[in-house]
C-alpha cells in the first residue's frame, strides 16, 4: 500500500467517526439534552485534513465553535467531546449549552463566542513563537464571516508585519461570492474543501511556509454545509451521506474506490464499531450529567 492510500484510509475513517459523533450530537438536541448545537456536517474534510497536519502539543491550535472534527483529530475523545456539550452555562432555568472548544494538553486555546477573536490571539501566540525561536505555529479557524471583523483585519496585519508563523484556515460556504480583503505580505490559497487529500497537502505547505518564516498564510476551502438525513428509511452507513457532489465522505469514498481499496462490508464494519464506541461514550457521559436547576 502506498503512503498516499494509507493516509486517505486513515482520513476517511476519522471523518467517519466526527461524521458519527456529529449525528449523535444532533440526537441529544433534538432530544432535549442540549438546546445548541453546530453541525460539521460538510467541513470535515477541511477540518481532518487540515488538523491532522497540525503537530500535537507543539504547535498552537485555536478552534472556532463549529470544529468538531479539528478537537477530535488533534485528540479530544468522544466522550470528552460529550461532556463539552453537556456543560452548561445556566440562564435562570434553562440550560445553554456553548461549544467553547479547549484542550490545554494539546495546546488547543479555549476561545469565546465573539467571532474572529481567536484570529488576535493566534497572532500573539505566533509572535511570543518566533521571539522563543521556537519552529511552531499557530493556527487558528473561521468561517467566511470572521473577514468582516476587525481582530481579523489587526490579527493579519500584526502577523503580516513581523512575519509570524500563523496559519489561518477559513472554511468558507461554496455559494459565497464575498472577496476577502487580506492586508499586503498574507499568502492567499484557495481550495476544494471536499477533497481531504488536497487539503492535507495545502496545509502540510502551509504550516511548512509559515515555521520557515516566511509568514502567515490564509487558506480559503470551499465547503457545502448540511443537516443530518434522519429518514428511516436510511440504514446504515448510507444514513451519513449527503449531496454526492459536496459531501467529503463520499468524494473520499470514490477516491478509495479508484484506487481499488474499497470493500463495502469493511466499510460497514467500520462504521459499526465506530457507531458502538460512540454510543458508550456518550451514555458514559449522560450518566455524569449534572442535575437541572429548578
Amino acid at each position: 500500500m502506498t503512503p498516499t492510500s494509507a493516509l486517505l484510509q486513515e482520513l476517511y475513517t476519522r471523518m467517519l467517526l466526527t461524521r458519527v459523533v456529529d449525528e449523535l450530537a444532533w440526537h441529544l438536541h433534538l432530544q432535549g439534552h442540549i438546546d445548541f448545537v453546530a453541525s460539521c456536517r460538510g467541513h470535515e474534510a477541511v477540518q481532518i485534513g487540515s488538523a491532522a497536519c497540525i503537530e500535537v502539543g507543539k504547535d498552537f491550535t485555536l478552534p472556532y465553535y463549529r470544529n468538531l472534527g479539528v478537537v477530535l483529530t488533534i485528540g479530544m475523545t468522544p466522550y470528552e467531546v460529550f461532556r463539552t456539550y453537556l456543560q452548561p452555562q445556566y440562564n435562570g432555568s434553562k440550560p445553554r449549552a456553548m461549544l467553547h472548544w479547549g484542550y490545554h494538553k494539546h495546546n488547543t486555546v479555549t476561545g469565546t463566542t465573539s467571532i474572529a477573536t481567536q484570529i488576535l490571539h493566534a497572532a500573539g501566540i505566533a509572535f511570543a513563537c518566533k521571539l522563543r525561536k521556537d519552529t511552531v505555529a499557530a493556527v487558528a479557524y473561521c468561517d467566511h464571516a470572521a473577514h468582516q471583523e476587525a481582530d481579523f483585519q489587526e490579527g493579519l496585519r500584526f502577523a503580516a508585519q513581523h512575519r509570524l508563523p500563523l496559519v489561518i484556515v477559513c472554511e468558507k460556504e461554496r455559494t459565497d461570492q464575498t472577496v476577502i480583503s487580506l492586508p499586503p505580505n498574507v499568502q492567499h490559497i484557495e481550495a476544494d474543501g471536499t477533497n481531504v487529500l488536497q487539503v492535507a497537502e495545502t496545509m502540510r505547505q502551509a504550516l511548512q511556509q509559515a515555521r520557515d518564516g516566511a509568514g502567515p498564510v490564509f487558506l480559503e476551502f470551499s465547503v457545502v454545509r448540511f443537516l443530518p438525513d434522519f429518514a428511516p428509511t436510511k440504514q446504515g452507513i448510507f444514513a451519513l451521506e449527503g449531496p454526492p457532489d459536496c459531501d467529503p465522505l463520499v468524494q473520499s469514498r470514490l477516491q478509495l474506490q479508484h484506487l481499488g481499496l474499497w470493500d463495502e462490508e469493511r466499510a460497514q464494519q467500520l462504521y459499526r464499531r465506530l457507531r458502538h464506541e460512540v454510543e458508550r461514550a456518550l451514555e458514559e457521559a449522560l450518566q455524569e450529567q449534572p442535575a437541572r436547576l429548578p
